[in-house]
């Protein structure tokens, strides 16, 4: 524990020397931000602090032409399949959630990764996607080990949100590339989070938590079943039924697990087709950020509050969305 101590309100730090001095602003640095927390808040369990994560990590991987995916309905592939040159481009617009790269994102504050991941017919190769294929998954796995190599007290949660053209050999091969790649990282499944704080996992060395949303994850100790990390999906693409449905959730959330706040307006088949020459980001993101950004301003972490937040296109305005969530553990300060 630091020599140094908190004054009575925790809104500013009193040093040794009687000197008093304002806490910086937690989000002042969006590349170490758990590095710099107050020790306070890093002797948290880490299910009660604010947590910024992207919704599809990787769909900056996909490009217009790649192959449709098996996400997309079997009309769709089928249609795609004649007519690409058509169809293609009108998924991309609609499958990209993420512009810049992990490591980018990673800087910007990031710390929960979507990912949703598929193989092709053919192929032992296992790539991310979301309507498109994108980019085979080892290289952008091995930015993120990289990137946490050199910030070492920095925590990611890595949550494979979804599989596609699985069977029980590529989720073999798949756990066994998560676990070459994140070896010595990875934090064991415990039923309880009262013991897991930043603090205790820097002890440890542990730096990733695994989120494996399939059966087989029982099988392993540092696979973290999605019981533990619930993700509940608005998909809506109303604004007004977005923000209750975040406040549903907050409201009956386990305070015995994390949660995953989805703030996110999702087209629905009918949204495309009105708006056929329109893209996420022109069309639904600024309405989902007119309101999400005021949700999390009227939000709390804590026990029980708020807890991972994920949002699209989470570059946007400098990360804003990212410095907010952020900011919002400066609540528990004052607790």
């Amino acid at each position: 524990m630091s020599s140094a101590m908190y004054n009575n309100n925790e809104s500013a730090i009193i040093d040794p020397s009687g000197a008093q001095y304002e806490l910086p602003a937690l989000s002042e640095n969006l590349e170490f931000w758990m590095t710099r927390l107050p020790p306070k808040l890093k002797a948290l369990p880490i299910i009660q602090l604010a947590i910024p994560g992207s919704h599809n990590t990787m769909t900056y991987t996909i490009e217009k032409n790649n192959d449709i995916g098996p996400d997309e309905p079997v009309p769709i592939r089928n249609i795609g399949r004649r007519l690409s040159i058509v169809i293609k481009p009108i998924i991309f617009n609609w499958s990209i959630n993420q512009e810049e790269n992990v490591k980018d994102q990673l800087d910007g504050g990031i710390r929960y990764l979507d990912l949703r991941v598929a193989t092709k017919p053919g192929d032992n190769n296992i790539y991310f996607l979301h309507g498109l294929y994108g980019d085979n998954i080892s290289q952008p796995l091995h930015i993120v080990n990289e990137w946490l190599n050199q910030h070492p007290n920095e925590v990611i949660i890595v949550d494979f949100q979804h599989f596609y053209n699985f069977d029980e050999a590529n989720h073999r091969s798949l756990i066994n590339q998560i676990k070459f790649i994140f070896r010595g990282k990875m934090c064991p499944v415990y039923n309880k989070f009262d013991n897991i704080t930043l603090q205790w996992l820097s002890l440890q060395k542990y730096q990733v938590f695994v989120v494996y949303r399939n059966a087989i994850a029982q099988y392993y100790t540092d696979l973290w079943p999605g019981g533990l990390w619930p993700t509940p999906w608005p998909e809506t693409v109303d604004s007004t039924k977005l923000v209750n449905f975040l406040n549903n959730g907050l409201q009956k959330r386990s305070r015995d697990a994390g949660y995953v706040s989805q703030c996110l307006l999702t087209p629905t088949k009918t949204y495309v087709t009105k708006h056929i020459c329109g893209n996420l980001r022109r069309n639904l993101t600024p309405v989902c950020r007119s309101v999400t950004m005021p949700w999390v301003e009227q939000h709390s972490p804590g026990n029980g509050g708020m807890n991972i937040v994920i949002t699209d296109f989470v570059t946007y305005d400098n990360f804003s969305f990212s410095r907010k969530v952020i900011q919002r553990n400066e609540t528990l300060l004052q607790s």
